[in-house]
Formats: structure tokens, C-alpha cells, sequence
């Protein structure tokens, strides 16, 4: 953390869990029936899934309206859902801590830009963010593990990669992090994820974002 000249978040674990009021298998279930009520046939496997953004990946390989669809869908049930996410223990003071010492953070998230930025001006928190990058394109194959959303944020705010860290707590964050350069920081929120994230090659693991806050006093 003394060395970093960027901090990068991913949004749904770090900062919050967007979908503790709206729960993630049912904005699934409703991602999925708006596509079967446009005509889509869902197949058994995405039927089967909880993650919301897995039945976005699905609706890449339909019809571009189809798609566009669901990209509308999603962001629409996402912010509704940022209404009643909750904030995690530690990441308003590791925010805080970080712009105080003059360490940019970008949010790098595979949720649309609406809902982050209903949930950081909800909590007073947009201000600490110096960019936000997160999806907006109807292509999932952009989303991490693909680089893309991270290598945006570099970029827009000119850091070095090999100076930069990516906080986030899935295999595809850790992935994405290897891809970009950028050192993997895998917080481990639920039972199993140390394993997880170490076996894909996080370059460090923490259990509470209070442990990074705590970084930075």
C-alpha cells in the first residue's frame, strides 16, 4: 500500500453488496424472463444460474436486440438494487485514507455505471472516486476477465500498472489484475475464497477491507 500510486475497486464485495435488499437470483430471475418475453429460448444451464451476469454473457451471443434488452434490463434492476445495497465494513475509511494521502481510487466494476454511481452519491461517497469504470457496453466479452475495464481506468488517470492494485473478490478480478499488469488484491469475504483467489495467482489476500484501511492509518 506505500508503494501504490492508484487504487483500484471492484464494486460488488469491496465497497458493497449491491444486492443485499435485491437479492442476485432475483434480478437473474427477472433478467431471464424479460428475455423469454421478448422471445428468447433460455437454455437449461442459464436457467439454473444466480448470477445476474451470467445470464448477461448468455444474451451476448443473441440478436443485437436481444442483447440490447438485457443491457437495459440489468442496468435498470442494478440500480434499483444499489437502493438498498450495503456498504462495507472498512471501504468509506479506506477511501478516505487513500485521498488523503493523495491516491487516486477508480471504481473497475462489471456492474453498470448507473448503479455505482447511485450507490456513492447515496452514501456521500462520489467524490472520493476519481473515475468509474464500469459497463456500459452491450458486449459482455468486455467485462473481466477481460482487461479492458481496467486498462480504462489506468489510463483516464495515467497510472503505471506495476504501481497500481486492484481490490476485488473473484477469480475474474484476479484474472483481469493478471492481464492489466496490475497487482491482485483478492478479498476474501466468504469461506473457500482464500483458497480460490490464491489459486489463481492473487498477489495478496485480505479477509476484512478494514485490513487495507487499517494500511493506510
Amino acid at each position: 500500500m506505500s508503494k501504490a500510486q492508484c487504487l483500484l475497486l471492484d464494486f460488488d464485495g469491496p465497497v458493497c453488496d449491491i444486492f443485499a435488499g435485491l437479492p442476485a437470483p432475483t434480478v437473474a430471475a427477472r433478467l431471464r424472463a424479460t428475455l423469454e418475453g421478448a422471445g428468447a429460448v433460455v437454455p437449461l444451464e442459464v436457467q439454473a444460474t444466480d448470477d445476474p451476469l451470467e445470464v448477461f454473457r448468455f444474451s451476448g451471443g443473441l440478436s443485437g436486440d436481444l442483447n440490447e434488452l438485457a443491457l437495459s434490463a440489468l442496468t435498470r434492476l442494478e440500480t434499483e438494487a444499489a437502493g438498498t445495497a450495503r456498504l462495507t465494513p472498512g471501504a468509506a475509511d479506506l477511501m478516505t485514507r487513500a485521498r488523503n494521502r493523495g491516491l487516486p481510487i477508480a471504481i473497475v466494476s462489471n456492474n453498470s455505471v448507473s448503479a455505482v454511481e447511485a450507490f456513492l452519491d447515496r452514501e456521500g461517497l462520489a467524490a472520493q472516486i476519481a473515475y468509474i469504470s464500469a459497463r456500459s457496453a452491450v458486449d459482455p466479452s468486455l467485462m473481466k476477465p477481460n482487461p479492458h475495464l481496467l486498462d480504462q481506468a489506468l489510463s483516464h488517470l495515467g497510472a503505471d500498472p506495476s504501481a497500481s492494485l486492484l481490490v476485488g473478490d473473484s477469480v475474474t478480478d484476479v484474472e483481469a489484475s493478471k492481464l492489466a499488469g496490475v497487482v491482485a488484491v483478492g478479498y476474501a469475504n466468504r469461506p473457500g475464497k482464500v483458497e480460490r483467489l490464491g489459486a489463481v495467482g492473487a498477489d495478496l489476500i485480505v479477509t476484512s477491507m478494514v485490513e487495507l484501511a487499517d494500511a493506510l492509518r
